[in-house]
């Protein structure tokens, strides 16, 4: 019996550490960049990825945008970010660098974008042309990339950058 309980102890004490480290929102972009296209791109305040859940994550399954903050300052306009989510190793691009991809509101619509902190010095800055019609459109794109079944957008479209700009943290 006693070792039961001796079991019991060890094992939520080593749940407690990781629980807690579950619980930290991550993930902030900043900067501001000339990108060609652009007569400037700020990222203002930072965007801030609020998810406790799937931290890093390529995809985030919580279905929710719970926490995200943040706005850009697009030629002088000023949009707010409704959805965020930090992906640590990114896919594309530089390769294992860290991403953040988000949505703005542009009317009644959504623009998908996706920046990535490359070693290269520049930032890589895309965004998809197309916007897409509603909320949990934009937040399936943003939380789960490519695997969203709700996210039926076209390709992404690259801006040159004038380098080093933005950056993605943890």
């Amino acid at each position: 019996m006693r070792k039961f309980g001796l079991l019991a102890v060890l094992a939520a004490a080593l749940a407690v550490p990781s629980i807690a480290a579950a619980d930290t929102p991550q993930g902030t972009l900043s900067g501001a960049e000339s990108l060609i296209g652009f007569a400037g791109y700020t990222i203002f305040p930072d965007v801030k990825d609020g998810g406790t859940s799937y931290v890093g994550a390529e995809n985030d399954f919580s279905g929710n945008c719970d926490g995200d903050t943040g706005g850009v300052l697009i030629n002088g306009v000023a949009s707010t970010v409704v959805c965020a989510h930090y992906v640590a190793a990114s896919g594309c691009c530089d390769a294992g660098r860290p991403k953040m991809r988000f949505a703005v509101q542009v009317g009644t619509k959504y623009r998908i974008t996706r920046i990535t902190d490359n070693t290269s010095g520049t930032a890589d800055y895309a965004h998809v042309d197309t916007l897409v019609d509603t909320f949990d459109q934009a937040r399936d794109c943003v939380n789960r990339g490519i695997q969203s079944s709700l996210c039926k957008i076209g390709p992404w479209h690259s801006f040159a950058s004038g380098g080093g700009g933005f950056t993605v943290t943890p």
